[in-house]
């Protein structure tokens, strides 16, 4: 089971109206209920495997929420600094200690999905795509796959 410190302040309905008016489309339900009871924070545990990416493994550093007191912890702060480097309909939802993220898929073809966005693989190299990775069909299925490092 998954423990979710560090959260931040408490959200509405309609602070997610509004993310959702910005992103213009509807979160998985899932997703929004852990913004309105959690709105981000640090899990424990909180190294997930990533398939496919050398080494396997990945931390989940932080959670991103809304209107959190560290900027580079809110969800809107990481669509504006990633805007470049994401594809559309992807929402930066964690970060890992290397400066690497998660990101929940908005797409039709994979909606609700977690995947990894390898950052590190084109860092300071703007002209090149990240590579995506699947972690997990659901948000929910992203936060039970959490373990301690082995």
């Amino acid at each position: 089971m998954t423990t979710i410190k560090d959260c931040g302040p408490q959200l509405s309905e309609l602070d997610i109206f509004r993310l959702e008016t910005l992103l213009k489309v509807r979160l998985p339900t899932e997703y929004k209920e852990f913004l309105l009871t959690k709105n981000g924070g640090r899990p424990i545990p909180d190294v997930i495997v990533v398939p496919g990416i050398p080494g396997s493994e990945a931390d989940v550093q932080e959670l991103f929420g809304l209107n959190r007191s560290e900027e580079s912890s809110c969800i809107e702060w990481n669509l504006n600094t990633l805007a470049e480097r994401l594809e559309e309909g992807l929402l930066p939802i964690a970060c890992d200690s290397g400066g690497s993220i998660f990101c929940l898929s908005l797409r039709p073809a994979d909606f609700g999905a977690v995947l990894y966005c390898d950052l590190q693989s084109v860092f300071a190299d703007y002209g090149s795509s990240p590579d995506f990775y699947a972690v997990a069909p659901s948000f929910a299925s992203f936060l039970t796959k959490l373990r301690p490092l082995a």
